[in-house]
């Protein structure tokens, strides 16, 4: 196995599938954090709360600068200059 990579994955328009992609990579045990853009998270739909709830079972680090998600806020900003740590990013 080689080193560990940083993997972030940013959820938009496809939210149930960007959800699943991100619980899917954590089986090569690359570190993956979940950034979930403008929109609020539809978590009335079990295409996106079945996959949410794995995300949060696996302890992603799972953030929004949508505070009404109820998820920890970033600013678009905040968020663009973190995404420059990462070794890939994954747009959903």
């Amino acid at each position: 196995m080689g080193d560990a990579k940083r993997i972030a994955v940013i959820v938009r328009d496809r939210q149930g599938e960007a959800l699943r992609v991100a619980g899917g990579l954590t089986l090569a045990d690359d570190t993956i954090e979940v950034f979930v853009l403008d929109r609020m998270l539809d978590k009335s739909d079990p295409e996106v709360a079945k996959p949410l709830e794995l995300v949060a079972d696996l302890d992603l680090k799972v953030y929004s600068n949508n505070p009404e998600n109820g998820l920890p806020v970033l600013s678009i900003e905040e968020m663009a200059a973190k995404l420059l740590e990462f070794d890939h990013v994954v747009p959903y």
